[in-house]
């Protein structure tokens, strides 16, 4: 099916896992699910409400980050298919070949972070364009929304903190 999306969704998890055992991570979980829950049934129990300019906000918010990480996938995948030389010396080409590794492992875990946030943007301005449509301004609606933005928010700051990583080990590894 074209627009199956659970495997974005599965490659995403699987890098919610702990480096030293491969197990899920349940720290990671709670940040990254559980957080933005707390702070939803909050919005929830409270009665917040949200106005139409917040949802309008909103809207415009996520449409621009879905453009920006398309973008930031196409850097990506040029990263991904730079080629090195090969050095002569038997020891630096293993040593090279070690990094060229860690270097696809980073990669791949990066372009499904990037893929999963792509998903979350147009999931949520998709509800927040219902929201607006609708105009709901509490209950349900505002929790979702607050939900999606401590989502959204925690799985950047993964993103970025993965992005930093790839380009420090870029620039640290290109020749002068």
């Amino acid at each position: 099916m074209k627009i199956n999306i659970s495997s974005i969704i599965r490659d995403h998890w699987k890098t919610l896992r702990r480096a030293d055992s491969k197990s899920l991570s349940y720290y990671d979980l709670l940040l990254f699910y559980g957080a933005p829950t707390l702070l939803a049934g909050f919005f929830y129990w409270e009665a917040m409400a949200l106005t139409r300019d917040a949802y309008n906000v909103s809207i415009t918010f996520f449409g621009i980050f879905i453009a920006l990480m398309l973008n930031i996938q196409v850097a990506i995948f040029g990263i991904f298919q730079r080629r090195w030389e090969s050095p002569t010396d038997k020891r630096l080409a293993e040593i090279q070949s070690r990094q060229a590794a860690a270097r696809r492992t980073l990669l791949t875990e990066l372009n499904a972070n990037v893929s999963y946030v792509v998903l979350v943007c147009v999931i949520s301005l998709f509800s927040v364009l219902l929201f607006y449509v609708q105009d709901w301004k509490n209950g349900v609606p505002p929790a979702v929304t607050v939900f999606f933005y401590g989502h959204f928010l925690l799985t950047l700051l993964m993103v970025v903190k993965r992005a930093h990583a790839l380009f420090q080990k870029e620039y640290r590894d290109t020749p002068a």
